[in-house]
């Protein structure tokens, strides 16, 4: 589970969802979840934390265009190459951030320790944590 911790800098409640931007570092993340008491905290300045599942995280060249806002360039710390999948691992604002891919992908994209890539999650795939 990839967990990143940071400050909510904005909160927007329309209809039955919560959408989110929140400072991790600083780079914006956003996140729509739906509303809920269990959400009651949720507040401009607080520390939250924000989990991801490594199978949702997508990569692509630094070069693609993609329609999330949760795209950012970071360089391969490390890699476990397995024999369907491989595991890439970003250093990302002094936190790692870990990519299940398949391994013909990670061949197709030819990632290596030390390339730049770009990795993405889309808003509704994070869930929410207290980071009190």
């Amino acid at each position: 589970m990839n967990i990143l911790h940071g400050k909510v800098a904005t909160v927007q409640s329309v209809d039955d969802f919560l959408s989110l931007s929140v400072l991790v570092g600083d780079k914006l993340f956003f996140v729509v979840a739906l509303q809920s008491p269990a959400l009651s905290y949720v507040a401009v300045g607080c520390k939250i934390n924000l989990l991801f599942k490594e199978t949702e995280v997508m990569l692509a060249t630094t070069a693609s265009k993609v329609s999330t806002q949760n795209a950012f360039v970071s360089k391969i710390k490390e890699v476990e190459i397995g024999e369907l999948f491989a595991n890439v691992v970003f250093d990302f604002e002094a936190e790692e951030i870990s990519a299940f891919i398949t391994k013909t992908s990670f061949e197709e994209l030819s990632c290596s320790v030390g390339a730049t890539f770009l990795w993405f999650i889309k808003a509704n795939e994070i869930t929410i944590q207290n980071g009190n």
